[in-house]
């Protein structure tokens, strides 16, 4: 009988249900258990860390500070980042964290909310709610608010920590009433809702006048998510204030722009007038920017136009002010941006990961730094110049695993924001597997890496919008072998010939040499190693032209095609039977071919809804 599993993988996480192609459905069989009870799990990296929307420090300590990892939990380091400790597991019930702070007073008190901000697809996990610590870090407390899914920030009362504000951005795709901002004034036991714009709308900044706790800043976001498209901005988009402790709140927006989408928001904390907002708007009208207010929010002015602050906002959109001086202003977008100037000009900071999420600046000491990317976090005490490693920290997210026949066996795999990477099971010395023990291989982050697993001297490796690469592994050298050389960058999903999944499907084959098959839309195979292309199949997907125009909307676009939908997700082959190839799509159709792509018949389980078959298993 043939099983088909789907799968989400991650690093150290991994759910599975099963689905069986026939009615009704067995017992589950645990015999085969028996054999890996012996087994036990030992970390190989890799050590460079994955992606961090969350960091804090703590004032008072130069060597503490805490990480919030999107797939992996909570981390800390009491040793300015030579080390870190993950300080979640067995207390947190899902590992993607979005916000995390510290109580001024008390530093023992801490406070994590869950669910990453930075709204990819392919997010490991929605979040459920907030976590507290009374011991810094070693034992943890649930509050609630599990609906809220994603939470953007949390802020405590520097003068009681037991009033403690949540900016919720809420379900992401689909309408949801627990989202907006929440308070609690008894250190979470109870939480009361005082700001929510509607189902769609959520706070994706929050920012606290550091000398008035009661005059509080709000973003909100109008924002959500289907497979084909993330939509960013709308009528619930706004910015707000309050003066009482966030009990009541009031709209600002004379000289922003009325189209709103993602936006953040920051008071400068030596300046209770002077407070930035940076603001996704219409790309067409050149309409976003970094804005300032001199007057507490009552009007505001545009200062930069510069396409690098708002670039992918639904990514990045994030703005800080230097603790002493109010002119000194950081943009995390792609690139880490500080102006010196008030946010007329601006400087990159360099030496960390790229794409960059969130930044702790201390109030004492505004040298040191601790900043959030899409590399884990690093930390700073000379503002930059010179940061902490970030290949201490094993919370890679890995897309695919596959592994060869070599003794030791080698294992493959794309990590999320980084590179496809390549290493022996086993090292030789004391020392085992480190850092350095890793190498490069084939294609990109979100590769698909195939090869002969008993000669694996070439590694065919994809990466986004259906580019792959070659690479000769003696040589060293690598070499591009699109399907179709095209570039997709920017176009709507109906004009790309080929339509490729983020995670797209190559695998070799177990029954004809040199042989490969690639997935758009279509199955495609080689057998040449990429030097010419052949379709296959018919189109495999739904073909719903309502679901592929732009990847984003209704102001910026998104163009890399993280969003495209209607693509084959998984191609396997038989290994018992040439010619018999089964395809999986991203929009719920499973198909097979008996006689290697002549004929094709939908196989599709009765009953299945149109969703993301994410892997395909034939029984050994």
């Amino acid at each position: 009988m043939k099983t088909i599993h789907f799968l989400l993988l991650a690093l150290t996480f991994s759910f599975l249900s099963t689905l069986s192609a026939q009615d009704p459905v067995p017992k589950k069989d645990n015999s085969a258990n028996e054999y890996f009870k012996p087994l036990t799990w030992r970390s190989i990296g890799p050590f460079r860390g994955g992606r961090s929307v969350a960091a804090c420090g703590v004032k008072d300590d130069p060597l503490t500070y805490y990480m919030g990892t999107t797939g992996g939990g909570l981390w800390k380091t009491d040793d300015a980042g030579q080390h870190w400790n993950n300080i979640s597991d067995g207390y947190f019930k899902t590992g993607s964290v979005g916000a995390v702070a510290v109580a001024t007073g008390n530093t023992n008190i801490v406070y994590c909310g869950m669910g990453e901000h930075a709204i990819r697809g392919v997010m490991t996990h929605h979040g459920d709610g907030v976590y507290k610590s009374m011991d810094a870090g070693k034992t943890w407390k649930h509050l609630g608010l599990e609906k809220t899914q994603h939470i953007s920030r949390i802020i405590i009362n520097p003068d009681d920590p037991n009033v403690v504000y949540v900016a919720a951005q809420g379900a992401l795709y689909s309408p949801s009433e627990e989202r907006g901002i929440y308070k609690s004034m008894d250190g979470g036991k109870t939480w009361k809702k005082t700001l929510f714009i509607n189902k769609n709308t959520g706070c994706s900044e929050l920012s606290m006048d550091a000398k008035n706790p009661n005059i509080l800043y709000a973003a909100m976001w109008h924002h959500q998510r289907v497979p084909w498209k993330v939509i960013s901005g709308g009528s619930g988009s706004g910015l707000y204030k309050s003066t009482d402790g966030g009990e009541t709140w009031n709209t600002i927006h004379e000289g922003l722009p009325e189209e709103k989408g993602k936006m953040a928001i920051a008071v400068a904390p030596s300046n209770s007038d002077k407070v930035y907002a940076l603001i996704e708007s219409d790309s067409n009208k050149d309409l976003g920017g970094l804005f300032v207010s001199n007057n507490a929010g009552k009007s505001w002015s545009r200062i930069s136009d510069d396409n690098r602050l708002t670039q992918r906002s639904w990514y990045y959109i994030e703005v800080f002010v230097d603790p002493v001086n109010e002119n000194m202003v950081y943009v995390l977008s792609a690139p880490c941006l500080r102006s010196m100037d008030g946010g007329k000009s601006w400087d990159r900071i360099t030496g960390t990961h790229g794409d960059y999420h969130d930044l702790w600046i201390n109030p004492d000491n505004p040298k040191n730094l601790c900043i959030a990317n899409d590399g884990g976090a690093a930390i700073s005490f000379n503002r930059g110049k010179s940061w902490s490693t970030q290949s201490n920290m094993p919370t890679a997210q890995i897309y695919r695993v596959n592994v060869d026949n070599h003794f030791p066996y080698r294992i493959y795999g794309g990590q999320q924001d980084n590179s496809s990477i390549r290493i022996s099971s086993r090292q030789l010395g004391s020392w085992g597997i480190q850092q350095q023990s890793w190498e490069p291989s084939a294609g990109g982050e979100s590769a698909f890496l195939a090869f002969d697993p008993d000669n694996p001297r070439y590694v065919l490796g994809g990466s986004y919008l259906g580019t792959i690469e070659v690479l000769d592994t003696e040589a060293g050298a690598g070499t591009n072998i699109m399907a179709a050389p095209i570039q997709y960058l920017g176009m709507e999903a109906r004009e790309m010939k080929y339509l490729f999944n983020w995670n797209a499907p190559i695998i070799w084959s177990q029954h004809e040499p040199n042989t490969y098959y690639h997935a758009a839309q279509y199955l495609l195979r080689t057998r040449d190693m990429g030097q010419t292309w052949e379709e296959v199949s018919p189109d495999l997907t739904r073909n719903q032209d309502d679901k592929q125009g732009n990847g984003g909307g209704p102001y910026t676009n998104e163009a890399v095609g993280a969003e495209n939908y209607g693509t084959i997700s998984y191609v396997a082959e038989s290994q018992h039977e040439k010619g018999v190839i089964w395809t999986a799509s991203d929009d719920g159709l499973v198909q097979l071919t008996k006689d290697g792509g002549e004929n094709w018949t939908n196989v599709t389980p009765k009953g299945m809804q149109e969703c993301l078959v994410n892997a395909i298993d034939v029984s050994p």
